[in-house]
């Protein structure tokens, strides 16, 4: 297949996803909430979900889903509010991290579980995102660049990947999810290796 191809495509479905998400932040820009608050809100939810799957009740997975829903929009809607600001953005980027934590906390307790969701946790949300901030940090790549670093898997096929091994988990299916979680495990450690190969890239084109 032609990797050109295949890149203009995944090009295009950015964009769309793009343009939808700026057409719902104009949407929603009449919510008196401030966009700071509404990703606060997207950890609550996950809270709320990591409380649920505690006690094995299928309410986590809309809880999740409404979580994963906010982070989406909250940019969004910032840029229609004009209240973007490098705070926002800092703010946004702890609570993609605590939310992706919280998603994965209530498989810890499963002894089979833990492994495949520490690699996860480790190597998919915190070492990639680590490895983007990092390469600014050294001026390997400015912040632009090193925000476009491309990965394997970006942090929304992630959480839905996630999203959908604890709905397998609760749903009784726990070798689907056991399966399916260390699929995401192996391909959160490719990722983080493919970062660096693009860190040693953008050096190497200075």
């Amino acid at each position: 297949m032609n990797n050109k191809f295949v890149e203009n495509g995944k090009t295009m479905l950015k964009k769309s996803f793009s343009n939808f998400q700026e057409k719902l932040g104009e949407m929603l820009k009449p919510i008196p909430l401030h966009p700071n608050h509404i990703t606060a809100l997207s950890v609550l939810f996950a809270g709320a979900g990591t409380y649920f799957a505690f006690g094995g009740n299928l309410l986590a997975i809309p809880m999740f889903a409404i979580s994963f829903a906010l982070d989406a929009i909250d940019g969004a809607i910032a840029r229609a509010k004009g209240l973007t600001s490098k705070f926002g953005a800092y703010m946004d980027g702890i609570c993609d991290r605590l939310v992706e934590f919280l998603a994965l906390l209530p498989l810890f307790l499963f002894a089979e579980f833990v492994f495949p969701a520490l690699i996860t946790l480790f190597f998919g949300t915190c070492m990639t995102s680590f490895s983007k901030a990092y390469a600014s940090h050294r001026e390997i790549a400015d912040n632009k660049e090193a925000a476009q670093m491309k990965t394997i898997m970006p942090r929304a096929e992630r959480v839905i990947a996630i999203l959908i091994v604890l709905a397998l988990f609760l749903y009784g299916e726990v070798m689907y999810a056991w399966y399916l979680l260390w699929a995401v495990a192996a391909v959160s450690v490719i990722s983080f290796i493919f970062l660096q190969f693009e860190a040693r890239r953008i050096s190497k084109e200075k």
